[in-house]
């Protein structure tokens, strides 16, 4: 059947989606799930951290597995796979579930591992072959999914765990049902290629007849398809990566024991929960601007100055007794990490291009979550030691203006000097 129009919109939008559900519940919902979890099974925070350290780690370490299935068996079979194993994991949580361990073996393994492989490796690699002049703009959207699923999930579950009289369980058959109707939705709607309906990437006429094809290549784009284990050997694509890093160390921290330390310094959960919102929605703020100007210049300047703002969150975080800041560190990370992620995998498929893209966004995601998964957990065992949680947030804040004056100062990758492999 003959296609109307470029399906690479379409995609998009199924792909948000995707993103909607399969990253927004889990990521931003579920630390609202396991504070009303830790007082029904009588959990200490570090048993707390680790389940949400645990999910971290494997939303990410499976990374390369998962680019090896997307070109081995396509987007399509790697996505509906990670939807079945959220489903996995939310039953478990909402059937089987009694102890911190079992905890960690549902909400942390099973659903950690279904994200990787149902979301945004997958959905990013396949955008990237349907778009390349309008790439920031696309996948800007698409991170917005997640963005706005979070700004969802915290109010949808905390009302959910009200009406229950408490029951956090509930909250998990939620999350059983919404990636059902993602599995549903992939196996609709998902395409591999512009080749397999017979278009063209951006929609643009074969030999340049289309306009968008004939313009001149952007400096920043790379016309060069690296190997990946040539961008692998380069040293940007390791700044570039521990830049990453930093930001979703600080992420991941607030995310696994912010929000009890904001209950410590005074604050409610549904204020708690605020927060979340409100870091998810400024997200969408550092997105648009992305979208906006990410491809009139190279983003990478703009992700300098959003890991900057993003250390600057972590700073106000640590004494954020009022409203106004919680306000205010709360749309710093927002921005911070919500331009920060889209940003890394623009410039990543910008500098090596499309080829090696699935590898490196894999070994980057792998790797980025490997380390920063960690940092919830110290940070609840220095917490339990009475130590509290300033000095975590102060460490990783300075990680993060490091990382940001880096990303300023470097320099593009060139394909002159790659190395031998």
């Amino acid at each position: 059947m003959g296609q109307t129009g470029f399906y690479g919109w379409k995609l998009l939008a199924a792909l948000w989606v995707v993103m909607f559900i399969i990253i927004g519940f889990p990521a931003y919902g579920s630390p609202v799930i396991n504070a009303a979890m830790l007082g029904a099974l009588h959990l200490d925070r570090k048993t707390v951290g680790s389940v949400y350290s645990t999910y971290m780690l494997m939303s990410g370490l499976p990374g390369p597995l998962v680019a090896l299935s997307v070109r081995r068996y396509g987007v399509r079979i790697t996505l509906l796979a990670g939807s079945a194993l959220v489903i996995a994991g939310a039953l478990f949580m909402s059937l089987v579930t009694r102890t911190g361990a079992q905890a960690i073996v549902g909400a942390g393994v099973l659903v950690g591992t279904g994200v990787v492989t149902g979301a945004a490796i997958g959905s990013q690699a396949c955008l990237a072959r349907w778009f390349v002049r309008r790439r920031a703009l696309v996948l800007s959207i698409l991170y917005s999914g997640g963005a706005i699923g979070g700004l969802a999930a915290p109010w949808v579950l905390v009302r959910l765990i009200r009406a229950t009289g408490g029951n956090w369980r509930a909250g998990w058959w939620l999350v059983a049902a919404l990636a059902s109707g993602v599995a549903l939705l992939v196996a609709l709607v998902v395409r591999e290629h512009p080749a397999d309906l017979g278009q063209h990437p951006d929609g643009a006429a074969p030999e340049g007849g289309g306009g968008a094809a004939r313009r001149r290549p952007l400096a920043w784009v790379s016309t060069t398809e690296w190997q990946s284990r040539e961008a692998l050997g380069t040293w940007s694509f390791w700044v570039l990566l521990l830049s990453f890093t930093g930001g979703s160390a600080g992420y991941t921290l607030f995310l696994g024991q912010g929000l009890l330390h904001l209950k410590d310094l005074g604050h409610s959960s549904e204020q708690a929960a605020l927060a979340v919102v409100i870091l998810a929605g400024s997200g969408l703020i550092a997105k648009a601007i992305l979208a906006v100007v990410g491809d009139r210049f190279d983003p990478r300047y703009l992700w300098g100055i959003f890991t900057l703002v993003f250390g600057l969150g972590l700073v106000l975080v640590v004494d954020a007794r009022t409203m106004a800041l919680l306000v205010a560190f709360a749309v710093c990370i927002g921005i911070g990490f919500g331009g920060g992620m889209v940003c890394m995998m623009t410039v990543l498929s910008n500098y090596y291009g499309v080829p090696a893209f699935a590898t490196l966004s894999g070994v980057a995601i792998a790797l980025n979550t490997t380390l920063s998964a960690t940092t919830p957990i110290i940070a609840g065992w220095m917490y339990d030691r009475g130590l509290g949680y300033a000095a975590s947030f102060y460490f990783t804040a300075a990680w993060c203006f490091v990382a940001g004056l880096m990303l300023l100062l470097m320099r593009r990758p060139s394909p002159d000097a790659r190395p031998a492999v």
